[in-house]
């Protein structure tokens, strides 16, 4: 009803404009030509129905009126359906006891299966398509239709919906399935009596888990309703784990044969066998024919109600791959009476109109004939005339099949809804009724959206048994039938009902099957297997696969040890402790007892190896004993652990131990200040034991290790890459390598690779000497510059000619050194040349080879380290066994002997082992050898890797280490740089003096900030960990790095504050000098007399005072000058107050005599009395100042407690008690004076002085009020600077708000300054 006013009163103009007769009536401005149906009644009922399937639109020109769409392919369900609606509406009629006395009417439109036309056919019912209507002065009536019934589509229905709802015009469709339409925000006035596609996707939902399921495609149509089921199935099929969906594809709109194909493509490919279709009957006969085509069968059809019932496909083509499927279909209904209405369906041959062409198009469309004027919509050739009196009974036609009315009952009971809720309306009783004043609804001023409300409380059942009822979405109770496709032997299809699926407010969900009436399309007759993956049995385990649905895994069997005793478990259960896992690995079942016996063969192998084995060891056991004492000499062994003498008595060695290695290493960091580096250490006790003595010395030195790289023998070749990678992206320069030469090696040849030369390598013993490094070329650029700690070298007197004299013919028996001869000269010597012949390729030697003059590492004995260990060795065990057999007193008793002594024939290890620790013996080079314990003295030499002119790398020694001491040639040391300058390898450079060291959180203490020191603080030191603080007197200088003494500082006429305040105060002193000499030369004038001239001359006097007193407190603090600072301060300001107090009372006085009876108040208020309260109040300033200064006065002294550096010189208030009676009597007179002015403020006179004196004690008060914080809070010299401008500021407050009005009448306005004026009221 709003739509129909609105457009009416936009003709409002158009009426009062029309003449005559066209103001009663106005027409419309054009009209959309389309197919209907209508009858006229109280209360007209809307519709919108498939007539046609197809339309054609003209092409738009936009020079000319476009014509009107033409329609095309008769749809019987859908003429069907129209005419069910004008049967029950035919039923309503003529029922007596709903709707009584009210006649219901119809308009029924064509949509054409189109959302344009169908949205036109919206329009046309709720605006009206009459040619003329009469308007009510007051815009009520019915409007055109109260209600519409459809539309069929859910596109359709949410566009059309989405405009009517706006104005509540109730809309309850029959065939709209979209789950978004049960959205009440949008759709307010949508009803519908067909379940939404929500239930009906739940539906589909509990047949695909009703027969395991899991695995299934979805084909959708390509608009509402199809992507929002997909979206459903999505959220509830997938997300909650019922199943997965193998592929969604939506089927194209049209016949798009390569979208199809590829669509059909991928079915087969699938492994999915049940297939979903969610679409309409359209999309669905074009994907079918492309399944024919490819012959793709053994599928499993699950059919939304959209096809379900649709005959196109129940077809002997079609069957073979549709038998079987099962659908969703509207629920089934029986309509009495609704077949015997079609019968008497007729034409009007009369009636032409376009409104009224439906019946005849089917008549014609079911005849073959056309009426005498075909409308303009007709696309036939030519026929036979129709006359209208054809026989339906006659013509083979699906209208008159009510066995199967699914649409239509929807359609039914839509329109009985509308009619019950339209009844309920109208029996409401008047002041009962649910709208505002509990007012009822009539037919004269209906409202749609009264209908709505009525409509929403529906409650009725139909003559088939059903309830009919909609919650509070608009939505119906749902229920659906299922449906099955039967073939039956004849090749002829029948659809047959095997259950139904609905939902109760009570029981929720049910589906029920009858299992025994469905057909299977398959061989065995039985629901097919679509699964992407077996269910896993008891005894294994779900194992998903990657990248692929939840429902697609791999069963997995359960591990030993655990079980598993449900199908589809995603993890197994492990036993008890006394339990194991059964073979099918599906229960737990106890361990068996189980012993390895001595009587089965197992038991009786293991017996006797057990035997064997421990009377090896006893033999063993027996040589360890009575060789337990006897002493191991190493030449090589230098781990630390084998110093300890509880657990190796027996062991001395003639290398120095590690710890003196990586003590002279961690002496060599600390030297050359290298505070970060990196270590690479082989992953035994070698490397372990080295790294953990050289951080124990580093340990508080401030060097740190940026990394700790473990290197494994067997994984040599990645680790080494591992490690030059760390070496390459370290920050640290130098890197200490504790690892054997072969591993370093590797590690060279990696850095290399990586163009990584800058490094500065320091070297344990184990490959600081290696002839192998030093002679490869490919590591020289890496390698050169390294300084190492090598074994002490020492020469052995004719070690040379010794070796260079050996021959195979004076050691027949030495088998390493005949290998040696056939390797350096390449043939066999003589004395085994007959037997070795046969097995060697080598020619025999002649007998004159030698080593005299080869040049063979074996003859070069400049550089002999181990060998040298060995020589020691040889030595201390001959020293030993010299001292042993050289006993002094053999021939005494043996209880008598001092020492243990043998002969040679009965040495026992124990003896030997007493004598060898008690071995001091000089060498051939004269210098002193014993043991300490199992460790001789400590002596190493520093070693240097330096390029030759070749580019090869050579060794030369740079120093030596001698037990702690470190001795270093610095100057011989070439770096890897190649410079004689030290590498540089810090984390952080050295906080210069000025600044302190601030560790960064998380990182060693080598890395480091530099933060300025604060001020006051100083370091004058490199690497300062802490800034110290300045004593009092000083202060920190600019570098930070010495404590200055802090200059005195205070408040001077030199500086540009003093300057400007002594400028300040000779001003005010001067200004006041003026006004004095303005009334002394006016003194006789009314305004100088009127004003008590006396006062007024003794209160410049004080004001010139308060100016001139500031002046002492700029300048250098003295012992006077504080003293005298105060007291003028205080006793200045209380004579001028204490004249404006007594000027204050005078003019009260003066205004209060004038009364009766107060004549003699003046006399205590005379020229006497008033030069006596000044003097009196100002007494009382001089005595708190004489005994202030008397008992603690101010005195100099310098403000230490301010920072910088600077130190004030200011009056120290010694008694602040003293200083706030001062202020505090200032402040008291001052208040009394204000308080006395503001009373006489309104006193009647021209010119009234105790105004005057009001604001300036304002400001007075304010400026002292003020001055309070100020001070306090105000550092050093400016303390002076506020006092001195709260005086200046009070005293310029005074002069100006009290002399200056009066100065300027006695200057500029002379003319004021008589008797008449100023005593004018």
């Amino acid at each position: 009803m709003p739509i129909f006013c609105a457009v009416w009163l936009a003709f409002v103009p158009a009426y009062v404009s029309s003449p005559g007769k066209y103001a009663d009536a106005l027409g419309l401005q054009g009209q959309f030509h389309l197919n209907g149906m209508h009858k006229a009644g109280d209360v007209v009922l809307g519709g919108m129905f498939e007539i046609h399937f197809f339309s054609v639109f003209p092409d738009l020109s936009f020079t000319s009126e476009p014509q009107q769409p033409t329609c095309y392919g008769f749809d019987i369900p859908g003429f069907r359906a129209a005419m069910t609606m004008t049967f029950a509406i035919d039923e309503i009629n003529r029922n007596a006891n709903l709707l009584p006395n009210v006649t219901l009417g119809y308009s029924l439109y064509d949509n054409c299966v189109k959302l344009q036309i169908g949205f036109r056919a919206a329009m046309s019912l709720i605006s009206g398509q009459e040619q003329q209507f009469i308007l009510d002065e007051t815009c009520v009536g019915t409007p055109p239709v109260i209600g519409i019934v459809g539309d069929s589509s859910s596109t359709s229905s949410i566009a059309i919906s989405s405009v009517i709802g706006s104005y509540r015009v109730p809309m309850v469709s029959y065939f709209a399935t979209c789950s978004c339409l049960s959205d009440r925000q949008k759709f307010p006035s949508f009803f519908r009596t067909i379940p939404s596609d929500a239930f009906q996707v739940s539906a589909m939902i509990q047949i695909l888990n009703h027969y395991d399921w899991t695995w299934a495609g979805l084909l959708v149509s390509d608009d509402d309703y199809g992507l929002h089921a997909a979206r459903s199935f999505q959220s509830d099929f997938v997300q909650s784990g019922g199943g997965c969906l193998a592929y969604v594809e939506i089927l194209p709109w049209g016949n798009d044969p390569a979208e199809l194909r590829r669509i059909v493509d991928v079915m087969k490919k699938s492994t999915a066998h049940v297939v979903i279709g969610f679409a309409h009957e359209s999309h669905m006969i074009n994907l079918m024919e492309e399944v024919l085509r490819q012959n793709v069968t053994g599928l499993q059809w699950l059919a939304s109600e959209a096809w379900t019932a649709a005959a196109v496909f129940q077809t002997p083509h079609f069957i073979p791959y549709l038998a079987g499927t099962l659908g969703i279909a509207i629920r089934r209904g029986e309509i009495p009476g609704l077949r015997e209405f079609l019968l008497r369906i007729r034409p009007d041959p009369h009636n032409n109109s376009y409104r009224n062409s439906i019946v005849k198009l089917f008549w014609e469309y079911t005849f073959q004939c056309r009426f005498a004027q075909p409308p303009a919509g007709w696309v036939e050739t030519e026929a036979v005339s129709c006359t209208g009196q054809e026989d339906l009974e006659d013509v083979e036609n699906d209208l008159l099949d009510t066995s199967n009315l699914r649409p239509e009952y929807n359609v039914y009971k839509a329109v009985y809804a509308l009619a019950y809720a339209l009844d309920d309306m109208l029996q409401c009783e008047h002041g009962r009724g649910p709208f505002s004043g509990h007012s009822c609804a009539t037919l004269q001023t209906l409202e749609p959206w009264q209908l709505v409300y009525y409509l929403q409380k529906v409650n009725f059942s139909t003559t088939f048994g059903d309830q009919v009822s909609f919650d509070q979405n608009g939505d119906a109770l749902p229920i659906y039938d299922v449906m099955n496709w039967l073939w039956l032997p004849d090749g002829r299809t029948k659809l047959q009902n095997v259950g139904e699926v609905k939902r109760s407010a009570f029981k929720g969900e049910e589906l029920t099957i009858d299992e025994k009436k469905i057909f299977w399309n398959s061989q065995s007759k039985k629901p097919p297997r679509s699964v992407c993956s077996e269910s896993c049995s008891p005894g294994t385990r779900m194992a998903r696969k990657k990248g692929e649905p939840v429902c697609c895994f791999d069963c997995i069997p359960c591990s030993d040890g655990k079980i598993n005793n449900q199908t589809d478990s995603i993890e197994c259960t492990r036993c008890p402790e006394d339990f194991w896992s059964s073979p099918q690995r599906d229960h737990c079942v106890p361990k068996k007892t189980e012993f390895l016996s001595y009587h089965e063969p197992l038991g009786i192998c293991l017996t006797a190896t057990s035997l064997l084995g421990t009377c090896m060891c006893a033999v063993v056991l027996g040589i360890f004993i009575c060789h337990r004492s006897t002493p191991i000499i190493s030449y090589l062994a230098s781990c630390p652990c084998l110093s300890d003498r509880t657990k190796f008595s027996n062991f001395f060695r003639t290398i120095p131990s590690d710890i003196y290695q990586a003590r002279a290493m961690a002496q060599l960091a600390i030297r050359f200040n290298w505070t970060w580096m990196g270590a690479v250490i082989e992953n035994n006790d070698y490397g372990q034991l080295a790294i953990q003595v050289f951080q124990e010395e580093i340990e508080g030195k401030g060097v740190c290790l940026e990394f700790i790289e473990a290197v494994h023998r067997e994984t040599i070749m990645s680790d080494a890459r591992r490690v030059a990678l760390k070496i390459k992206d370290s920050t640290a320069t130098v890197i200490l390598i504790f690892c054997w030469y072969t591993d370093v090696k590797k590690l060279f040849l990696e850095l290399a690779m990586r163009n990584v030369t800058d490094r500065q390598f320091l070297a344990s013993e184990a490959w600081s000497t290696s002839d192998d490094l030093l002679q490869d070329l490919a590591i020289s650029k890496v390698a050169s510059g390294v300084l190492g700690v090598a074994i002490q070298s020492s020469a052995i007197p004719e070690f040379e000619n010794y070796l260079r004299s050996m021959h195979p013919s004076h050691r027949p028996d030495d088998e390493f050194f005949r290998e040696f001869w056939q390797n350096e000269f390449g043939c066999t010597p003589a004395a085994e040349h007959k037997e070795t012949l046969p097995k060697a390729s080598l020619p025999p030697c002649s007998g004159t080879e030698s080593l005299k003059g080869v040049q063979h590492p074996f003859t070069d004995t400049s550089q002999l380290r181990v060998a040298y260990n060995v020589y020691l060795a040889v030595y201390a065990a001959a020293h030993a066994l010299h001292s042993l057999l050289s006993c002094p007193n053999r021939d005494r008793p043996p209880g008598n002997n001092s020492s243990i002594c043998s002969s040679p024939k009965h040495i026992k290890p124990r003896e030997l082992l007493q004598h060898l620790n008690k071995v001091n013996v000089t060498t051939p080079h004269g210098e002193m050898f014993r043991f300490k314990g199992a460790d001789i003295p400590a002596k190493y030499d520093l070693v240097n890797w330096q390029k030759t002119p070749e580019g090869s790398l050579k060794l030369v020694l740079i120093g030596g280490v001698d037990g702690f001491d470190l001795h270093l040639n610095e100057s011989a040391i070439q770096w890897s740089t190649g410079s004689n300058q030290v590498p540089v390898s810090v984390c952080s450079e050295s906080c210069p003096p000025g600044t302190r060291k601030a560790n960064r959180k998380g990182e060693p203490l080598c890395c480091f900030d530099c933060i300025p020191c604060a001020e006051g603080e100083i370091s004058n030191t490199t690497g300062s960990l802490h800034c110290e603080s300045c004593p009092s007197q000083f202060w920190s200088n600019v570098e930070q790095t010495a404590c200055v003494p802090r200059q005195l500082d205070f408040l001077s006429f030199n500086e540009t504050l003093g300057i400007t305040l002594t400028t300040a105060a000779v001003s005010g002193a001067a200004v006041t000098t003026a006004v004095f000499v303005v009334f002394i030369c006016y003194r006789k004038t009314p305004m100088v007399r009127a004003n008590n001239s006396e006062l007024s001359f003794l209160l410049l006097l004080s004001l010139k005072l308060c100016f001139l007193c500031s002046l002492v407190f700029i300048g250098r603090p003295s012992v006077w000058s504080c003293r005298f600072q105060q007291a003028a301060f205080g006793i200045s300001f209380v004579l001028c107050v204490s004249c404006l107090l007594v000027k204050t009372l005078v003019v009260l006085a003066v205004f209060r005599s004038a009364r009766p009876g107060a004549e003699t108040l003046m006399k205590w208020f005379g020229p006497g009395q008033q030069r006596g309260s000044v003097c009196l109040f100002t007494s009382v300033q001089v005595i708190i100042c004489a005994i202030w200064l008397s008992l603690s006065p101010p005195v100099p002294q310098p403000d230490l407690g301010f920072k910088g550096s600077k130190v004030t010189l200011e009056c120290s208030m010694a008694s602040v008690v003293g200083f706030s009676l001062v202020l505090g009597y200032i402040g008291l007179l001052a208040c009394t004076c204000l308080l006395l002015a503001f009373l006489a403020r309104k006193l009647p006179d021209n010119f009234n002085e105790a105004k005057l004196i009001t604001f300036s004690m304002l400001i007075f008060c304010a400026v002292w009020v003020a001055f309070v914080p100020a001070y306090v809070s105000s550092p050093g010299k400016f303390v002076v600077a506020v006092e001195i401008f709260a005086i200046l500021a009070s005293s310029y407050g005074l002069l100006i708000c009290i002399f200056a009005p009066k100065c300027f009448i006695i200057l500029l306005r002379p003319e004021k300054n008589t008797k008449k004026h100023l005593m004018a009221r």
